[in-house]
């Protein structure tokens, strides 16, 4: 698959290198909530989350139609131009307790009719996006807030929540970004099959790759990733640092998994990087996936 970044929000603000900075250099966004969540039957803390801060005070509903009208404002026309024509856009948002979608069709049509002059593409909204069998020429546009108690309470009943001085687990965000798949892309993404062993053994993976982390963290993840990736050390190795998104700037739900190749883009487009032929962008919900991107032939 290839693909280009056409833009993104999230806290550490909108370029690459504000991105690539943030998490190359382990910068934290974070904060404890005010509101306490219960972790166990003997524990209420507070969840540690990411905020964009001009957002704070609205509900989650508009946080996402602020953060989709404002993708759809700073779309790069000149990459969209390099495609004959969009095959389809797919919207990746979320769904409310009832799984309805929080933002209808006809509110995306409206605002696809604001900024497209042209007759509208046809487009389809969901809440994952398959990246092993999405069609050439495909607009890709994804947001997500997943900071609210709401949320992070439902959330805390299926996964680990990192809580203030608890151990690892989610850290909430928010935020949104752009891709166009298309034959001319910058980025070329090789996505592998199997067991995660499998997948690291078909990659050629070595403990000097960069690897970037956009899942779910727990101590049961780092576990399970240190023993899928023992095989690849020799004794005078150091262990493999995960850049990890989600501790920077938060894991942002519906949108986190296109927010991976966001993170890919800001690595392989940084100045600092030149030398860098590939990056590993790894995930791990709702199973593990090891893909890799590279510069294509078109960069």
């Amino acid at each position: 698959m290839k693909f280009d970044v056409l833009c993104h929000i999230n806290a550490s603000g909108c370029t690459p290198s504000s991105l690539y900075t943030a998490v190359a250099n382990q910068m934290l966004f974070s904060k404890p909530s005010k509101a306490l969540i219960r972790c166990d039957i003997s524990l209420d803390a507070p969840y540690i989350m990411v905020e964009i801060e001009e957002l704070a005070q609205l509900d989650r509903q508009t946080k996402c139609l602020l953060l989709l009208s404002q993708l759809l404002e700073n779309l790069d026309i000149t990459t969209l131009r390099k495609t004959s024509r969009i095959s389809q856009i797919a919207f990746v948002l979320p769904q409310d307790e009832l799984n309805n979608p929080i933002i209808s069709n006809d509110t995306l049509s409206e605002l696809l009719a604001e900024v497209i002059s042209q007759q509208v593409p046809d487009f389809i909204q969901s809440t994952a996006i398959d990246f092993k069998n999405i069609a050439p020429d495909t607009l890709i546009i994804a947001v997500d807030s997943c900071v609210s108690y709401q949320y992070v309470s439902t959330q805390a009943k299926n996964n680990v929540v990192q809580v203030l001085d608890g151990p690892p687990g989610i850290i909430n965000g928010e935020g949104g970004c752009a891709l166009l798949t298309h034959g001319q892309g910058g980025l070329e993404a090789q996505l592998f099959n199997g067991e995660l062993s499998e997948q690291l053994n078909q990659a050629q993976a070595c403990v000097n790759d960069t690897y970037l982390f956009a899942g779910k963290q727990s101590l049961a993840w780092q576990k399970k990733w240190f023993a899928n990736t023992q095989a690849l050390y020799s004794p005078e190795d150091e262990l493999i640092e995960l850049a990890n998104l989600n501790n920077t700037i938060g894991h942002q739900g519906v949108a986190n998994d296109p927010a991976g190749f966001v993170l890919a883009n800001s690595y392989l487009n940084n100045p600092l990087n030149e030398g860098l032929q590939h990056v590993f962008l790894l995930f791990n919900s709702p199973n593990e996936q090891l893909i890799k991107i590279s510069r294509s032939e078109n960069s």
